[in-house]
């Protein structure tokens, strides 16, 4: 009998969820270095995303994202050499959510540390670690009825400081999300 009631209880919370939960978000898009000091170019990032709602409007979110070919370049006497590098970002931190039109267009904020891992592949490209922060803010808009798919654009700033590296990463992504 306490099973039963249990499992009543249960799915009677299940449809009372005014909102879904968890949410896996595709991004691609192109970053740029706005270091001072920059040895990095224009480069596509791919990444993805995950999130969870604690409330309607406050998410808890982790991700990565990456770059191939970040580093420039080098050109001398002998030709020139391009080094095999990449660039890997893990942000995690929390989004503030604000739901508009029905709960079927958003705008959000999010904010939180960032974990960066720029790897060089050449004789004067220095692999390194850093950690920092990020800010981002976003705008998205549900393609069904049922607010499971999502289409979307975020500008993030991320913010690095290694030992011997101060980066500064502008990205904008395009970003395709699914909501349960």
């Amino acid at each position: 009998m306490q099973s039963v009631v249990l499992l009543l209880f249960l799915a009677s919370a299940v449809s009372a969820q005014s909102f879904l939960r968890n949410d896996i978000t595709f991004s691609g898009g192109t970053s740029w270095d706005v270091s001072n000091y920059s040895q990095y170019v224009t480069v596509v990032s791919l990444g993805a995303t995950y999130g969870y709602r604690i409330t309607r409007t406050i998410e808890l979110e982790a991700g990565a994202f990456g770059a191939i070919n970040p580093m420039e370049g080098s050109c001398g006497f002998n030709g020139c050499f391009t080094p095999d590098s990449r660039a890997i970002w893990v942000p995690f931190g929390v989004r503030f959510v604000l739901p508009l039109k029905h709960d079927r267009f958003e705008l959000s904020a999010g904010v939180g540390g960032l974990y960066e891992n720029i790897s060089g592949g050449g004789y004067s490209y220095n692999s390194y670690n850093a950690f920092g922060g990020y800010v981002k803010t976003s705008a998205a808009v549900a393609l069904d009825h049922g607010r499971h798919f999502w289409l979307g654009a975020t500008p993030r700033i991320m913010l690095a400081n290694g030992q011997y590296a101060r980066d500064r990463w502008f990205m904008l992504t395009g970003d395709i999300g699914f909501r349960f």
